[in-house]
């Protein structure tokens, strides 16, 4: 074909549509609202919870260059300017590992996020037989001291890292810490998921085992905090098995997953949920800042600012005859 016959062909209506389809998307990045300037930290008595997927570090043979651990030094000023601007009293983070398809193995962001957060500790970091989720829950040690830890998988700990319900190193697992919040002397249960990103029925599942503990700690009297990557938007099935139980959702509804390129394409799928020993004591946000115009990671850090109601107190017993 001439150059001149190029020119007088009619336009492909598919790949017009192709292209005015990338250009909105690009329009509604671009046109997304800046980052909220983050709040100050909560007064005394109050709890600043966040919840953070990183990603984890891609060490296969053929790795995504986006998640190499090289590129992962690049962006670990975004990471520590980030955390440092959170302030985050409780920090649950996703993905805290380095995958080399087989296994999943010690990610060095966590000492770096320590060393730049020094008055924070982790809990839910490793456990017997060497296993590490990758789900650590970061505390502030003023605020809390930590009372108990633990994980479950949700599935089979032998199931193959290939299954469909394996991802990004060990099969699906919930974390938690039993704290007590050092200013009340109340304890509070801080659950970290990560539900699975394509099995639905699999995140109900999951979702289910979580509950079934959550309200465990629950009769034994601690107010219970469940932070994560649910994979599931606030009107899902599954978020709603939590609203059902009496939880509540405190997180923005703006996209918190944007795809390493800040294309916000659907509602949060990471959420703050809290039961009614705690209220909110500000609104909630989904921080979506950086540092050198480079994201930290594929999802934004979501924060809710809450507060720990008063115990209940039993009921005083009457003597017989009065």
């Amino acid at each position: 074909m001439s150059p001149d016959t190029a020119r007088r062909a009619p336009p492909n209506p598919i790949a017009r549509r192709a292209v005015l389809a990338l250009a909105l998307l690009v329009v509604a990045a671009c046109a997304a609202p800046s980052p909220p300037a983050m709040p100050p930290a909560p007064d005394a008595g109050a709890i600043r919870a966040a919840s953070w997927n990183l990603h984890y570090i891609d060490a296969t043979v053929a790795p995504d260059p986006s998640w190499t651990d090289s590129a992962w030094r690049a962006r670990r000023g975004a990471l520590e300017h980030a955390a440092r601007t959170l302030d985050a009293d409780l920090l649950a983070l996703q993905e805290v590992e380095v995958h080399d398809g087989d296994r999943s193995l010690d990610d060095p962001r966590l000492g770096w996020l320590l060393a730049a957060l020094p008055g924070h500790r982790a809990a839910a970091v490793r456990f017997d037989g060497g296993v590490t989720p990758g789900q650590p829950i970061l505390y502030r040690a003023s605020e809390f001291a930590v009372l108990d830890e633990g994980f479950a998988f949700y599935d089979d700990p032998d199931a193959s890292f290939r299954s469909l319900r394996a991802f990004a190193g060990y099969p699906d697992a919930v974390t938690w810490a039993r704290l007590r919040h050092r200013a009340s002397g109340r304890a509070l249960t801080v659950f970290n998921v990560h539900f699975h990103f394509f099995d639905s029925a699999q995140r109900l599942r999951s979702a289910r085992q979580v509950l079934a503990r959550a309200e465990a700690a629950q009769a034994r009297g601690d107010a219970v905090i469940v932070l994560g990557d649910f994979n599931a938007r606030r009107n899902s099935r599954t978020v709603d098995l939590f609203r059902a139980a009496g939880f509540r959702r405190a997180g923005a509804r703006g996209a918190t997953f944007h795809f390493n390129a800040g294309l916000h394409l659907f509602g949060a799928i990471d959420h703050v949920l809290h039961d009614a020993a705690t209220v909110p004591a500000a609104p909630p946000l989904t921080w979506r800042g950086g540092a050198g115009g480079r994201p930290p990671s594929d999802h934004y850090p979501v924060v809710a600012d809450l507060r720990l109601s008063a115990p209940r107190r039993a009921a005083p017993r009457h003597r017989a005859g009065h």
